[in-house]
This record gives structure tokens, sequence and C-alpha cells, in this order.
């Protein structure tokens, strides 16, 4: 009795590309919350800057718009300055803030093109531990990191279009908020 062949798999997970949009929205999304907590206006400004440059936007209606909400708030702390000039959605990187419990885990279904790099990154917005695991529509592990303070990136090169599934847990007995940033 032959051996029936298993399925191609995804590509391994890659080093996450320091320069990729998605890598540098979550860097963005982590230097304006430092600046928010700091009531800096001009690193506000900036990142609002680099995620109107990146095209990053909220991936649903029911977020704010950060590169917006930024700039508004980089105006009230210094006027001086106009906020950045909105010109519209171009294709890029998205995101979207999140709360995940000790109790619960957050489960997120996403579908990924067959020969263009999938990349996601998972953004804490506290120094609480939170973890994200990706697997694919086999249920196969492609990405499993655990962050606390950086952004945990996940890339990887789907063989297939394909759902993949996206884990987020924390072992932490208070929610903790996270940005999930994906291409």
């Amino acid at each position: 009795m032959a051996e029936k062949p298993s399925p191609p798999q995804s590509e391994p997970v890659v080093a996450p590309d320091a320069t990729s949009a998605v890598t540098r929205t979550a860097d963005a999304i982590i230097a304006g919350q430092v600046a928010q907590r700091n009531a800096d206006a001009a690193g506000l400004r900036a990142a609002a800057g680099k995620l109107d440059n990146l095209g990053a936007r909220p991936d649903d209606d029911q977020h704010d718009d950060l590169s917006e909400s930024w700039s508004r708030q980089a105006s009230v702390i210094d006027p001086s300055t106009p906020p950045a000039v909105y010109r519209g959605r171009a294709l890029g990187p998205s995101y979207k803030k999140g709360v995940v419990s000790a109790t619960s885990r957050v489960s997120i279904n996403q579908i990924f093109l067959a020969g263009k790099k999938a990349s996601v990154a998972l953004v804490p917005a506290s120094s609480k531990p939170v973890s994200i695991e990706i697997s694919d529509g086999e249920g196969r592990k492609i990405c499993s990191r655990l962050t606390s303070l950086k952004p945990a990136n996940c890339e990887w090169l789907p063989l297939f279009t394909e759902r993949y599934q996206i884990d987020i847990r924390t072992s932490e007995s208070r929610p903790v908020s996270y940005y999930l940033v994906s291409n």
C-alpha cells in the first residue's frame, strides 16, 4: 500500500525584514504610544506622518485612525504646527486594536495570497506579556512568538491562497491591550 504524500507546506518562517511596511507600521505605533504617554507633540506628529505615509489604517470602522487621532493630539499639545494632511487610503498595512485576558484568547481568520509574502506583527500596548501563534488551514503552526516590549513579527511565503488562523493569548490575569498589524 503506497503511502499518501503529505500536502505541500508553507515556506518556513523567514526573519522579519526591518524595512517591511508591517514592521515600519508596528514601529510607528510604538513610537506614537511613547509620544502619547510623554505628551510629545513632535513625536506624535512623526508617528502620525509615518502611518499616513505607509497608508496604514484601522482594518475596521470601530477603531480610531491613529494617524488622525495623534495629529489632533499633537495640535492640542503644540498648536503652532498644523496637522498632517490626510490624502486617503493607499494600499498598505492595516492594524486592529484589541484586548485579551488570561480567561480568553482572540482568534482571527485572515486570507493570505499565494506567492506574496505574508507579514503580521503583534504590538503590545503595555509591558505585559502577550503571544501570537499563526496556523495554516490544516492547523500546522507557521509562527509562534511571545513579546512584552517589542513587536513580535511573523513573515512567511504562502504556497497557496488560504485562510490562516491568528491566535493571541496572555497569561496575565488582567486584560492586555495590543495592536495587530498585517499586510
